[in-house]
């Protein structure tokens, strides 16, 4: 078996300046085939939110696109809870300073650390 060293990556809380509530969504299908979609409970997690690009408004001059972000999050909840990849997933919801993103995918654990997470964003603009 491999030794893997415990990394020496330092926890980046000062780059944390923003706080993400984490919708966790449930999703059920029906005997007939069709899907719901609930929601479960909520998370309050440490995050930085950085734009990367906004597609159609800018190339096509249009007013409506999908604009898109990198979000970088705790690994923990500030109430100390770890953050599985069942409950920040495909389908669950963030909101940011009063504004709802989708995410675009499931998170990255940079380095495998555990030391932050980074995911993909978008909202509709």
């Amino acid at each position: 078996m491999p030794f893997l060293p415990i990394s020496s990556m330092p926890s980046p809380i000062w780059f944390m300046r923003q706080t993400a509530t984490i919708t966790v969504r449930n999703v059920t299908q029906e005997s007939a085939g069709s899907w719901d979609q609930g929601t479960s409970t909520t998370l309050t997690v440490l995050c930085n939110l950085q734009p990367s690009s906004s597609n159609e408004s800018a190339i096509y001059k249009r007013e409506t696109g999908r604009a898109l972000y990198t979000l970088y999050l705790m690994p923990k909840t500030t109430s100390d809870v770890s953050i599985t990849a069942a409950q920040l997933n495909h389908i669950a919801k963030i909101t940011i300073d009063s504004v709802d993103y989708q995410t675009d995918g499931e998170f990255l654990n940079l380095c495998s650390n555990d030391v932050v997470f980074q995911m993909n964003v978008f909202r509709e603009v």
